[in-house]
């Protein structure tokens, strides 16, 4: 081989190795599809629209917003697993799409860990247990102790389907505390709502950005926040701070987060990371989220991955548990 072919031939292989390093550095050079799952409306959608903007400054190209609606989020989860990892599409999703749904049957066509490549938590928001004021507990305690309590009447508890995230949290909270109620799904959080107001239902289990409106109106009674800390303008009973030993360490919120195809390079999840936070950074995004009762989330990617392989676990067992069906 003389020399030049062989300068010829070096130069080849290095640029062959060099293009995907090329590549990434020249991300992104097109739109960037941001696939949400569910309705327009919903706490997934107004999480991608938030946050769409800023990444699009910060990024340099335009973050177009998708609503793939369809068996709770779970074909669009599909769709997105199965694209190519370069960045170009990702999926804001939430906690009872992408845990709870894989939780309750493999019919949902994904696996939470394996599929997806974790980019960054986004927000958290609580679920609230929320009660019509006819009802005579102020806490979990409370509540715990007049289910239990001879002679009282069957609770019954609403949620917004079978399988959503209420849905879960109650099955949980009876797991922990011995808690006697029983399900009652809806299609909705909204007609659950009204049937506790209306008092048809003694309660409903669902996030605070759909309870807190009725509970400042005096129309229901809060009695559990969920996280570990309380909500804005009302007083907020923590679970954890109920007495009751099982629930001292109680903390379990919604989230909605930014996922991607599985294996994507370490390098753009890094860089779709650091806008992610750039965006949450902006005091205007931070109380708009506060309106409907979301904080923005910290944390690493990876401690975000964490966090969804911990909840499947999580969610598995109390379905198992539980013998919960999605059906």
């Amino acid at each position: 081989m003389s020399a030049g072919q062989l300068l010829s031939g070096l130069v080849v292989a290095c640029s062959l190795l060099a293009s995907p390093a090329w590549a990434q550095a020249d991300y992104p050079n097109k739109s960037i599809r941001m696939i949400v799952g569910l309705a327009p409306g919903g706490l997934a959608d107004q999480t991608a629209r938030l946050i769409a903007p800023s990444l699009s400054k910060t990024l340099g190209q335009s973050v177009v917003v998708e609503n793939r609606a369809g068996a709770n989020g779970a074909l669009a989860a599909r769709q997105v697993a199965d694209s190519a990892p370069d960045g170009y599409t990702l999926m804001v999703v939430l906690d009872g799409t992408l845990v709870i749904g894989a939780a309750l049957g493999t019919s949902v066509g994904f696996d939470p860990v394996k599929d997806f490549t974790p980019i960054a938590r986004i927000i958290d928001t609580p679920m609230t247990v929320v009660a019509n004021p006819k009802v005579p507990a102020s806490n979990l305690a409370e509540l715990v102790a007049l289910s239990k309590k001879a002679g009282s009447k069957e609770l019954f508890y609403g949620s917004a389907g079978t399988g959503s995230s209420g849905h879960l949290v109650g099955e949980y909270l009876k797991q922990l505390t011995g808690l006697k109620m029983s399900h009652v799904p809806y299609k909705g959080a909204a007609d659950a709502t009204t049937d506790t107001v209306s008092g048809q239902i003694d309660m409903i289990i669902s996030s605070a950005s759909t309870t807190l409106p009725f509970v400042e109106a005096g129309q229901l009674k809060l009695v559990a926040v969920t996280g570990d800390k309380p909500l804005p303008k009302v007083t907020s009973p923590l679970a954890k701070d109920s007495g009751l030993p099982e629930l001292k360490s109680f903390n379990v919120q919604a989230w909605a987060g930014l996922v991607g195809p599985p294996n994507m390079p370490e390098a753009l999840v890094r860089r779709l990371h650091a806008a992610v936070q750039t965006a949450l950074s902006d005091p205007d995004v931070v109380s708009r989220f506060a309106v409907v009762s979301a904080s923005v989330a910290s944390g690493s990617s990876a401690d975000f991955g964490k966090q969804i392989a911990r909840e499947a676990q999580q969610w598995q067992e109390v379905v198992t548990k539980g013998n919960l069906k999605t059906q």
